[in-house]
Formats: structure tokens, C-alpha cells, sequence
């Protein structure tokens, strides 16, 4: 029986209501994505074919007080593959294209970048779109790389960072890591200047890789870092190395530090020291001669110090340049059973203020400093920088150790006088003795002198503030006081023609980490300045554990070398205002 009229109609008005149904489902889904989602959608079909990119800022650079480069970066250079598209290609030959295998293009890049055909070939296998071929590439290998104009290669410029003086000022300048990361030294000290800020852009690229002309954008424009300029004098400090260096295989010394300040300003003009370090191969040195010892190492620094308990007594109590004591070989410290003798065995002594420090007798400075309470050379110590990091502020410095004077008990009283139980750094003593060459105004040390940044705009780093921590005929009484360790004692191999000096040795035992000293280990310093009327420069010396001449007359012959370049280098004339001439002994 056929079907009637009206379930034919019924059922195409079904399969009507059908299809308008699916229709109205693909007609809304058009609208979303056209008008809903289209935004949503075009940026994920631009970020699919977009390239992001990082433009390096190119790191400061870092100069003496001349302008001399110790540190910069420059360019070097890196090509990439993408793995997906490399294969044999057009390459151009004398400006002309040429087809070429794969194996002619890795044995052409192996011919360039003189790395080994075998690793070329594994950088080009694989899926990854970024895979390193070669790096650190020069001009030359770049400009040849670009020539082939192999459009699956990318060619990146990567800032390197050289070091054009080599270890010198090495341990001050610290190094970078390979991803551009400060380290150590002025590289974390002065990051904030030295430093940029890298660039933002992006470009398209089509179905084949390749980029797109014309749709480069940049997000943000690179700011390359800022130039440091330090108070160090490049050519003095080599000069210093030198002498240090040839010091340090003379006495077999575990290291040798040497310091020239500025006796006016604090300026370093020579932070040297060896074992010495060459940034351009950090991995060539051991890990503990990778910092800066005169900021970071610490030690008693002995005798140094009876010159800041004789400048207490002077301004506190009744002694004067010429004052008498008696200075027997040992005194025993009451209350205990302790005794502290002198260097060398002698029966008692007559000594004058200035013979005590000329001579360096415990026994004699242990009568001058018990004219002063203990609070009184406490902040005398404070005062002169002991206890306390400089303004430098150098990565991982010292403060060193100075015990506050309620801790101090019967023999700290007295070995605190002549620099036991005190820690402190080859900087602290240098500066210490910056300040009695200064009249008594001490300016903590200064490195850096001045930021530039990429616009030209130069930041100049002040100098600490000066600090009267004597009075001036005090520091002039006391130069001439140490005088006679040069005119009269074993100073006088170190004597420069026409030229006045004045300063303290020292012979201290190197501590032992659970307590007590190491037997037959001694750090030998000395701190001096010239011309000793009217100073212009001080002069550290710390010889840290020789094997050999185990006595602080082993400085003398540095010091006179390091002193002498520096009074020439700087056309210091000879000296000028003489000092009074103090008798060492009655």
C-alpha cells in the first residue's frame, strides 16, 4: 500500500528540521569563530608563525684611572640550525647560487667554524627548530657564514667578555659566568652599572621557516651597560705583581699581598696579590686564589697595632714621643699564668716611646697602653677601622674580628695593645695607617671612581667622609716616631734617596682554626708611607707563611721597590716639612 500525502510530508518536514538544524549549528559556530573567537584565534595563528627574540645588551666596561681597559665585552658570534628544514639547499658561491648537499654544506661549516665535520653533522640531525652549530666565532668566521646565505642557518652576535691585561688586577676585576652572570670582584660590585638591559622583538616566519621581510617588531630597545672607571693605576699595579710575584718564589710564601693607597684621598692605587688570577682562564687558577685576599683574608695583624695603642695613650694620658720606660724580656700577666715576652731574648731595656715601636717590644707597649683603659683603645681601634669592613664594600669582604671590650679579659688587656686576638684584613691595616699619614683624618678606601652609563651621563663615586680620628700633632708626633725604623733599624735597606719614610712592622703566628698557634707559621707585614714629613702615599705589605726568612725584614726589599715606582710614577718630589728626631732610647 503506498504511503499517504501526509507521511510524506511529515517526513520531509523532518529531514528539513534536520538539516536547517545542522545549518544552524555550522552557522553559529561561523559566528564564534569570526566574530567571537577570531581574535583568540589570529593570535594563536601569529604566535604559531611568530619568532621571539632577545637582543643581549652588550655588558660595560671596566677602565683604570686612565681610561685603560682592564675588562669590556665584544662581539663574538654563534650559528644555529633548524634541524626540521636543513638538507641540501641553494647556497651562494661568488654571489652566484649554487645547489649543494648537505654533506658539501657541513664540510664547508666544518672549513669555517674549524670544528669537526662529525659534530656539525650531529647538530643537524634531529627535530629541534634551534640547535646550536658551532660558537664563538670571530668577524671573519661570520661574515663567510653569512655569505652562504643558507636560509635554514641562523648567525647570532654574543657578547664575550676579555680581559686585555690578563691577571692583572685580576683578583680585583673578579670574572663572569658563560651565560653572563657576574661572579666575583667589581664584575658583582659595580653589576648595576656595568650591566644592561637586553632588547625585546619578534618577527613571522612562513611555512618553510624562513622569515618573513618586513615583519620584524621590537618590543624593547636594548640598553647596553655603563663604564666603570677604578682608582687602580693599570701600570703600577702590573709593576706591583711583578715585584710580589718574584717575592712570593724567593720565600716560598703561601701568598703575598701588596697595597698603595693615596694618603690623601684613600684611593687605591694597587690592590695586588699572588697566587694571582687570570679572568680570561678562571678554571687555570685554584678556587681559593679566585677572590681578592687583601678584602677577604684575615689574620692578626701583630705590631701594626701598637702604633694605634701608642696614638690612645699619647691623646689620654701623659706619654709623649720621649717618654721612658724600662721594657724587660717577659712580663708576667697578673692574675694568671700566663707570659708575654718579647721576639728576641734581652734583658731589660731602656726605651723611649719611639724606641718601643722602633724596637717593637710587647713588654714596652704593654706599659704604654696600661695608661689607657680598656674602652678608650677599644674605640681607638674602632676609630681606625679595625673591627669594621672599608667603604669599599667588596664582594664577600672581611670586618674582621674585634671583640667588644666587655669580652676582654686579663690577657686580652694586653695582647689586644700589639694585635693579638684581633682579626683583620690587609686593606683594614692599610688604611689604618692612611690616617696617620693624613694627619689623623682617616677617608676609608675608594675602588671605583665613577659609573658612565650608555647616554653619556658620568655618576661619581665620593669618597668616604673623612674622619678626624687623632689630632694632627699626634699623626705628625707619631710619623715621626716610626721614622727611626727606617733611619736607624732594619729599615734601612729599604731607604730611598732623597725621600723620608716612616712605618711599622710585624711578625705575628698564624691561629689555628680549634684554637692556639701553628708552630713556625708567622704572617710578616709592613705599613709605611712616604714622604714621611708630609705623606703622599701608604704602602701595605702582608707575606703570608714564607718558608724562608720567617722575619718582617723580609718586606724591606719590596717595600722599596713598590714605593719607589709609585713616588717616580707620580713625580712625587723629595720630601718636604721635616719631622722631629726622637731619641729611641735614655
Amino acid at each position: 500500500m503506498a504511503p499517504s500525502l501526509g507521511n510524506r510530508r511529515h517526513r520531509l518536514i523532518v529531514v528539513l528540521a534536520a538539516v536547517l538544524a545542522v545549518a544552524l549549528v555550522f552557522v553559529v559556530r561561523l559566528v564564534f569563530i569570526q566574530i567571537v573567537d577570531a581574535p583568540g584565534l589570529n593570535a594563536q595563528a601569529e604566535g604559531n608563525r611568530s619568532v621571539p627574540l632577545t637582543l643581549q645588551a652588550v655588558r660595560g666596561t671596566i677602565t683604570d684611572r686612565s681610561g685603560n681597559v682592564l675588562s669590556q665585552s665584544v662581539q663574538r658570534y654563534r650559528v644555529a640550525a633548524d634541524q626540521t628544514l636543513a638538507g641540501d639547499s641553494i647556497v651562494q658561491v661568488d654571489g652566484k647560487g649554487q645547489k649543494w648537499t648537505l654533506q658539501q654544506i657541513i664540510d664547508r661549516l666544518a672549513e669555517i667554524t674549524k670544528k669537526d665535520p662529525a659534530r656539525i653533522k650531529t647538530a643537524l640531525e634531529g627535530t629541534s627548530q634551534y640547535s646550536i652549530v658551532a660558537q664563538d666565532l670571530n668577524a671573519d668566521q661570520y661574515q663567510e657564514l653569512r655569505a652562504l646565505d643558507i636560509k635554514w642557518l641562523a648567525i647570532e652576535a654574543v657578547p664575550h667578555r676579555t680581559y686585555p691585561s690578563g691577571a692583572v688586577a685580576g683578583n680585583l676585576l673578579g670574572f663572569i659566568s658563560s651565560d653572563q652572570q657576574p661572579q666575583a670582584g667589581v664584575e658583582v660590585l659595580a653589576d648595576s652599572c656595568l650591566a644592561g638591559t637586553d632588547g625585546k622583538e619578534s618577527y613571522e616566519r612562513g611555512a618553510d621557516g624562513i622569515r618573513i621581510p618586513g615583519t620584524t617588531v621590537t618590543e624593547q630597545q636594548v640598553t647596553d651597560g655603563g663604564t666603570v672607571e677604578l682608582t687602580i693605576d693599570r701600570d703600577l699595579q702590573w709593576y706591583v705583581q711583578q715585584k710580589i710575584t718574584e717575592r712570593q718564589s724567593e720565600l716560598g710564601a703561601q701568598w703575598i699581598s701588596a697595597t698603595v693607597l693615596d694618603a690623601k684621598t684613600g684611593d687605591i692605587l694597587v690592590a695586588a696579590e699572588t697566587p694571582s688570577l687570570d679572568p680570561n682562564d678562571v678554571g687555570a687558577s685554584k678556587e681559593q686564589d679566585r677572590g681578592s685576599r687583601i678584602f677577604q683574608s684575615t689574620y692578626e695583624p701583630g705590631s701594626p697595632i701598637k702604633t694605634i695603642t701608642m696614638a690612645a695613650a699619647m691623646e689620654h694620658s701623659d706619654v709623649g714621643p720621649e717618654s721612658q720606660f724600662q721594657a724587660p724580656g717577659s712580663i708576667a700577666v697578673p692574675g694568671t699564668s700566663h707570659t708575654i715576652k718579647d721576639a728576641w731574648d734581652h734583658d731589660t731595656l731602656n726605651l723611649t716611646s719611639t724606641g718601643i715601636l722602633m724596637k717593637s717590644s710587647n713588654t714596652g707597649i704593654m706599659q704604654v697602653g696600661d695608661k689607657v683603659d680598656d674602652a678608650t683603645r677599644y674605640s681607638y681601634l674602632k676609630r681606625f677601622g679595625i673591627g669594621e669592613k672599608s667603604a669599599v664594600d667588596f664582594p664577600a669582604e672581611s670586618s674582621g674580628t674585634l671583640a667588644p671590650v666587655d669580652k676582654w679579659d686579663k690577657i686580652s688587656h694586653y695582647t689586644t695593645m700589639f694585635g693579638q686576638g684581633i682579626a683583620a684584613t690587609p686593606i683594614q691595616v692599610a688604611s689604618a695607617y692612611q690616617a696617620v699619614a693624613n694627619n689623623g683624618v682617616r677617608i676609608s678606601p675608594r675602588l671605583i671612581k665613577s659609573c658612565t652609563s650608555a647616554d653619556g651621563t658620568t655618576t661619581e663615586n665620593p669618597s668616604a667622609q673623612p674622619e678626624q680620628v687623632i689630632q694632627p700633632e699626634t699623626a705628625r708626633k707619631l710619623r715621626g716616631m716610626l721614622e727611626p725604623l727606617f733611619t736607624q733599624y732594619v729599615g734601612k735597606s729599604a731607604q730611598i734617596a732623597g725621600y723620608s719614610l716612616a712605618g711599622k712592622t710585624g711578625t705575628s703566628q698564624i691561629a689555628g682554626t680549634n684554637g692556639g698557634y701553628l708552630p713556625n707559621q708567622y704572617v710578616n707585614s709592613l705599613a709605611a708611607m712616604a714622604p714621611a714629613g708630609d705623606p703622599r702615599y701608604v704602602v701595605g705589605i702582608t707575606i703570608y707563611n714564607p718558608a724562608t726568612d720567617k722575619t718582617s725584614d723580609n718586606t724591606m726589599s719590596l717595600f722599596h721597590d713598590i714605593m719607589a715606582q709609585t713616588l717616580i710614577t707620580n713625580n712625587v718630589p723629595p720630601a718636604t716639612g721635616e719631622l722631629p728626631d726622637y731619641a729611641p732610647t735614655w
